[in-house]
């Protein structure tokens, strides 16, 4: 979990500082890499599976596109 916490709030720290901008790559790799975390939650808690899979399917709709509209806001 240590892991993943560092992940989720280096994502955050870095999304949303204005002076930043993400390339595809990395912010795919991001989203990707908190999808995986929920596969692992899974499977250590199986209770929560659903739960998992959603949070999973929410990482990977992801869209850079939305991103880099987010970022222009950011500018305004």
């Amino acid at each position: 979990m240590k892991e993943f916490d560092v992940l989720f709030f280096e994502y955050f720290k870095r999304k949303n500082d204005p002076n930043i901008v993400l390339t595809k790559t990395e912010f795919y790799n991001y989203t990707v890499q908190i999808a995986t975390f929920s596969d692992r939650l899974a499977k250590l808690y199986p209770e929560q599976k659903e739960v998992a899979a959603k949070n999973k399917e929410q990482w990977l709709s992801e869209s850079y596109e939305e991103y880099l509209e987010f970022k222009a806001s950011q500018k305004k």
